[in-house]
């Protein structure tokens, strides 16, 4: 083999590139590969800008007034408040599950002993941030049904050379040993190794690793490529103009400069002058002179910046207090969210087809468990997630209830989009129970006095 092309496919990059999973130790040398250190590097550069690690601490001190000066290192966490707003936006609220009434129930269970509410929003927090998020689905001690939410720098999805997801591996060092950790994923077992020694083997009930991954792509097509990468620069920017804007305050307009006219003066003024009594000789003037600033331009250059950063963001100006909306129409908050509900789409659509992996792991543990499910049952489930833009809640359940009245929905359906529901099987048992004792109440009372308020009381003191 070319010795160039032998290089290439050991790190990845040649077509014919392929793992040797019979090699001793095969997954330190795979996770070694440019394709993964480079994803890897993406992470920890996301994790430490939002770790305050910002470029505008690099500018540097300098000498003003015979001292050295800090220049103002201003900081913004904009971009945590963004991610966070995302993030909830799509999952803040619980993802609803509909289908088959009794299975619904059971993975409504499921859920809510499981944590996925949180699990959810963590996921959708990671995809949004890091551009893949994986998450192992298995057994816990009680035989409850959880999922592990792997951290992303630890994270190493393999795949082939045909692009086939084929094992993953979970690696750490740790801090206080420096032993290097491995959890190695196959389709049916997991092999823990602690640097060079394999110290566990258990059985793997239902795959490998589910991997979210957002549907823009890195220079690497399997990976998501993380939105932060496209903001970190503008803010950047703005960070620099405004911290540049305010040392040039302190300095220049704060720290005026006195000029000594028809006069020489053998010392310099002293920079606590205020309040203090200058002799001057006859015809000489004292004065403070400042630097002339061009705001106006310093201002433009900024509302641009800013105004492209949200654009880029996609958030509406008025979360981030730029602007009033009260008052304003739902049709209106509906044109503002146009681009959030974009972005958005684009996050549901990969996590979504997630959800529906994540539901035939929880298919096999539950037949695991001996609890079988039925094809019909199982296709039947489908997810729906309740973003979190500003409705008139009135006016919807309004509109709702005249679709039902003109048979154009179901119960069902107005129940699964109620704000107020966060769960519809339960909801639907709850509205037939009361319905059942309505009815068996009704059954108790005499024909001739059934709706007469005066008569049902009576009976009812007669009876006790």
């Amino acid at each position: 083999m070319n010795p160039i092309q032998a290089i290439k496919d050991f790190f990845g990059i040649g077509k014919g590139a392929n793992m040797n999973t019979e090699r001793p130790y095969w997954f330190r040398y795979e996770i070694e590969k440019a394709r993964y250190k480079d994803r890897i590097s993406r992470v920890e550069s996301i994790d430490d800008y939002l770790r305050r690690n910002h470029k505008v601490l690099k500018i540097p001190s300098f000498e003003f007034k015979g001292h050295t000066f800090e220049p103002t290192r201003l900081v913004l966490q904009t971009l945590r408040s963004i991610i966070k707003f995302h993030s909830s936006y799509v999952c803040g609220s619980q993802v609803s599950i509909t289908g088959d009434k009794e299975f619904v129930s059971l993975l409504n269970t499921i859920y809510k002993r499981g944590g996925y509410g949180k699990t959810d929003l963590e996921i959708a927090k990671d995809l949004i941030t890091y551009g893949d998020t994986f998450e192992y689905v298995y057994l816990d001690e009680n035989g409850d049904i959880r999922s592990k939410i792997i951290r992303n720098k630890d994270s190493y999805p393999l795949y082939d050379s045909f692009g086939n997801y084929t094992h993953f591996v979970e690696y750490w060092k740790d801090e206080d040993t420096r032993a290097d950790h491995y959890v190695v994923y196959y389709p049916d077992r997991v092999e823990i190794y602690e640097n060079s020694k394999l110290i566990d083997t258990k059985v793997n009930l239902t795959g490998l690793p589910i991997w979210y991954s957002a549907m823009e792509k890195s220079k690497y097509d399997k990976f998501g490529d993380p939105f932060p990468l496209d903001l970190i620069g503008i803010m950047d920017t703005i960070e620099a103009l405004l911290s540049k804007l305010d040392t040039a305050v302190t300095t220049l307009s704060l720290s005026p400069l006195g000029i000594v006219s028809g006069q020489r003066m053998d010392s310099e003024i002293p920079t606590n002058i205020v309040g203090a009594v200058m002799n001057l000789e006859e015809g000489a003037t004292f004065d403070w002179a400042n630097a002339q600033m061009d705001r106006e331009s310093i201002k433009l250059e900024l509302d641009y910046v800013i105004q492209q950063f949200y654009a880029i963001a996609c958030v509406p100006a008025s979360i981030m207090g730029q602007s009033n909306v009260a008052n304003v129409s739902e049709t209106s908050i509906t044109m503002l969210y146009q681009q959030t509900d974009n972005f958005a789409r684009q996050y549901i659509a990969a996590m979504n087809e997630g959800f529906e992996q994540r539901l035939v792991y929880i298919r096999k543990l539950m037949e695991y468990n001996g609890q079988t499910v039925t094809d019909e049952v199982y296709d039947s489930i489908s997810f729906s997630f309740n973003v979190a833009r500003p409705v008139d809640n009135a006016a919807d359940m309004e509109n709702m209830q005249i679709q039902y009245n003109c048979g154009a929905i179901s119960r069902q359906t107005i129940i699964d989009r109620s704000p107020y529901t966060t769960d519809t099987a339960l909801e639907i048992k709850r509205i037939e129970d009361e319905s059942k004792a309505q009815a068996n109440s009704t059954d108790d009372v005499p024909e001739e006095i059934v709706g007469t308020e005066t008569k049902k009381v009576l009976l009812d003191e007669e009876v006790d």
